[in-house]
């Protein structure tokens, strides 16, 4: 599917408690009625929007919050007793109007942040290696792949041998992170990583002080 800037989009949505963010993959598995009819509708719309809740329910629903646009990669129908997907985030987008219809939410596709890079020993870089290796052995020898294989190429990631995508490096680290709802999306809708930089960086700090 190919979005534009600033483009309305009514699609078939999702909520999710696994808040999967850009440049990143994801699987999601679901019965009954309503989730067929949702992926059914997402794959004949070229993908859909994965709408961020919380553990109490709360949902950003509300007119500005921010969503993702995910490209339907593969659907299991019938292997195992739940529909699986398997999802690439490539975009995001803010709700323009919080009702929805039929199952469909109108969003507007909204600029990712302005890429830069990050050097493989600042502390964000640094620990997030360290989770993965912990946490996904299998990927110890692929450090640009970490805990998510990147929907992009290595060269969207990779800056050089010695640094990696802010931006990339950040959103793995706020779907990793138990960071609330609110606070989530108040990081996203900043203009640029910096906000999200300073915070993650702080709650690492506090971490290490703490270890």
């Amino acid at each position: 599917m190919s979005l534009t800037r600033n483009e309305n989009k009514r699609l078939p949505f999702l909520k999710c408690t696994e808040h999967f963010m850009p440049m990143g993959n994801g699987n999601i598995c679901g019965t009954g009625y309503t989730f067929t009819h949702t992926v059914s509708d997402g794959l004949r719309a070229g993908g859909l929007w994965l709408v961020m809740q919380d553990d109490s329910g709360q949902a950003a629903t509300n007119d500005g919050d921010i969503i993702m646009f995910a490209a339907i990669e593969d659907v299991d129908w019938l292997s195992e007793s739940q529909i699986k997907l398997k999802l690439t985030i490539e975009h995001w987008g803010r709700v323009t109007s919080p009702e929805t219809k039929h199952q469909k939410l109108e969003g507007q596709l909204y600029p990712l942040w302005q890429n830069s890079y990050l050097p493989m020993d600042d502390i964000l870089v640094v620990r997030l290696i360290e989770c993965t290796h912990q946490f996904h052995p299998a990927e110890r020898h692929y450090p640009n792949r970490l805990a998510h294989e990147p929907a992009f190429s290595v060269a969207h990631v990779a800056g050089s041998d010695h640094q990696l995508n802010t931006n990339w490096v950040c959103w793995r680290w706020l779907e990793i992170l138990p960071i609330t709802l609110d606070k989530k999306q108040r990081l996203l809708k900043s203009p640029d990583a910096r906000l999200c930089i300073r915070y993650l960086k702080r709650i690492i700090r506090q971490s290490d002080r703490f270890n």
